[in-house]
């Protein structure tokens, strides 16, 4: 386990999923990210990447404005 599901990022013009947001990492040390969706593999009980937990660590925190 690395992180929580947040949302999805879905491209307004056709409805597809782009990306998954996480918030990954520690109590200290939380960021939320995007994830590519072609970075997942599966999705069940939680979501199964094809990327290692050191490249989403990489990448870099997104500001995504949550409705409600």
């Amino acid at each position: 386990a690395i992180g929580h599901v947040e949302g999805l990022v879905i491209d307004p013009r056709n409805h597809h999923v782009t990306h998954v947001l996480l918030q990954e990492g520690h109590l200290w040390g939380r960021k939320e990210v995007a994830i590519p969706i072609s970075a997942v593999t599966r999705v069940g009980d939680g979501i199964q990447l094809r990327i290692t937990k050191q490249d989403v660590a990489d990448l870099p925190p997104v500001d995504i404005d949550h409705p409600g």
